[in-house]
């Protein structure tokens, strides 16, 4: 990883072509009651990076889960976002091989024409049948840790977008809402995160490693 950093400065924005992970939303029947609640949560300590993130489902209490797909890319903000039922090798090697080719056009081309992007080690999307799909398409992925919030920017998006949720539920004060609204509303949703935003967030990669590394692999503000 300082590897690429040395030999380009812009590695993170001209030749990761995107950004890619699943997060898992909460249907409440009632979302301005549950987003009034979020307000009293504390989401980010001085000393961690986010007390609640997009990541393990298991750790979410509340209704059924919403579970997305989401890629981000340098300059041209979301550019998939598909729901799932279940994260398993097979399930990702089918997704690679349907939506990878055109995930892939949307970022763009990048240096010397390689499609490469982020991820974190999960053991399904790393699994044997799942890399066999990636070679099908002449795709590769850099690898991050699991679970590495501080490494993989679209964690901050996911944040925000949990964030516009509960904001629009009690501006448009929803007091009930069925599961198919809320899967509609959580798509849209990240439309509504600014390009500049995605854009600053993937910036800040190289001051991200800079500060894993003073930090000696301890959360950061990121």
């Amino acid at each position: 990883m300082k590897h690429a950093m040395n030999r380009n400065p812009d590695f993170w924005k001209s030749e990761i072509s995107f950004y890619l992970d699943g997060v898992s939303f909460v249907h409440k029947y009632n979302p301005k009651s549950g987003a009034a609640s979020n307000r009293a949560r504390v989401w980010r300590k001085r000393e961690e990076g986010l007390k609640v993130t997009g990541k393990g489902s298991k750790d979410l209490a509340g209704g059924r889960r919403l579970h997305v797909l989401v890629a981000i890319a340098y300059g041209k903000g979301v550019i998939l976002k598909v729901p799932y039922e279940k994260m398993t090798g097979e399930f990702f090697a089918t997704f690679i091989r349907e939506h990878f080719n055109l995930t892939f056009a949307k970022a763009g081309p990048k240096a010397d024409g390689r499609r490469l992007f982020v991820m974190d080690n999960d053991p399904s999307q790393s699994s044997c049948i799942a890399k066999l799909a990636l070679e099908e398409i002449e795709g590769s992925f850099h690898e991050i840790p699991p679970r590495s919030p501080d490494l993989n920017p679209i964690e901050n998006i996911f944040h925000l977008v949990k964030r516009y949720l509960d904001q629009e539920a009690i501006c448009r004060n929803i007091i009930r809402e069925s599961f198919d609204e809320f899967n509609v509303r959580v798509l849209k949703a990240f439309g509504n995160i600014p390009l500049e935003t995605i854009d600053k967030t993937i910036s800040s990669m190289n001051r991200r490693i800079t500060a894993i590394v003073a930090s000696k692999g301890e959360r950061t503000k990121y």
